[in-house]
């Protein structure tokens, strides 16, 4: 997971560095592969390579490029494949990791319970969240234990023992917690659907389907 910082805009930005090779290897592929067929395809063959290979390219931008956590002055957008949903720094309640960087939103007066925002970016196994859970048991029953000779202090022990998606987990919610304690405002959770990624998606599918039915 890399982080994005540009200088002195308090702007933040969480993504996959595999996702990011992933597309780009791809892009790579995806270019050089229609260029030999706009050179030597002229068959029905060659016309549905293309539409298969454009409509891959489609989902490999919604769903490697595009997703990200963005954290600014205003709060958290989670940038997933189809839809962002953006969260005020007052409406933050906390945020974990489990399977997926998860951000849960205040609960709302006269409501049963918050909203959750998981983010299709940032991404921890099954057996790293079984790691974390086993280490926050321990930490519960010995509490800190000092330095010694060729031992760091807990807290660093469980910095250093971090996954990327647990080390962006907690950066966010210590900000949230400092952005609220400042007086960060609330506000809805909002949500917006990515017409460019449907797009993407949806329309290089129905020119495949059109292509395989000629």
């Amino acid at each position: 997971m890399a982080a994005d910082k540009p200088p002195d805009t308090g702007r933040d930005v969480y993504r996959s560095s595999g996702a990011i090779v992933l597309w780009w290897t791809w892009l790579a592929l995806a270019v050089a592969g229609l260029a030999d067929l706009a050179v030597q395809g002229r068959d029905h063959a060659s016309l549905v390579a293309a539409a298969v290979t454009v409509t891959i390219t489609g989902f490999f931008y919604a769903c490697a490029l595009r997703p990200r956590v963005v954290a600014d002055s205003d709060g958290i957008t989670v940038v997933n494949p189809l839809r962002d949903y953006q969260v005020p720094w007052g409406t933050v309640d906390r945020v974990d990791i489990h399977g997926a960087l998860r951000v849960h939103c205040l609960v709302p007066e006269g409501a049963a319970k918050g909203r959750v925002v998981l983010s299709w970016a940032v991404q921890a196994s099954p057996r790293a969240v079984l790691r974390e859970q086993t280490k926050a048991q321990r930490r519960a029953q010995r509490g800190a234990t000092p330095a010694g000779y060729g031992r760091y202090p807990t807290q660093v022990q469980d910095v250093l023992s971090r996954t990327p998606g647990e080390q962006t987990a907690h950066l966010l919610g210590d900000r949230a917690q400092r952005e609220r304690a400042a007086g960060a405002a609330g506000g809805q959770l909002r949500v917006q659907w990515d017409w460019l990624a449907i797009a993407a998606m949806v329309v290089p599918s129905v020119l495949l389907l059109a292509v395989l039915l000629i």
